[in-house]
């Protein structure tokens, strides 16, 4: 069994000055750079949805996102909720469509 050690950076600079070994650092991968496609700004997102959520023709409460079919998918192979692209919404009353 190998012995694993957890260094903090101020020690790593006080253990190289002291001119002793310099401890071994294991670079790990970022999870946002292992996925691919662009970063999802959420807080935009929600700002988007909730500044549309009524119709600007006839102000009905139910508006349809549209969204592209961009949509990053999980590991069984389905969508993930809110990754798509938005572009636009659509008014479930009267049908009328405005871009973002």
């Amino acid at each position: 069994m190998s012995r694993l050690s957890v260094y903090w950076p101020d020690e790593c600079d006080s253990t190289m000055a002291a001119g002793k070994n310099r401890p071994t650092i294991l670079p790990f991968p970022r999870r946002h750079a292992v996925e691919s496609g662009p970063r999802l700004d959420v807080i935009a997102r929600a700002r988007l949805l909730f500044a549309n959520r009524r119709c600007r023709n006839c102000s009905y409460p139910v508006v349809e996102p549209l969204e592209l079919d961009d949509a990053m998918t999980n590991s069984s192979g389905l969508e993930i909720p809110g990754t798509a692209t938005l572009v636009g919404f659509r008014c479930q009353s009267c049908d009328a469509e405005w871009n973002v």
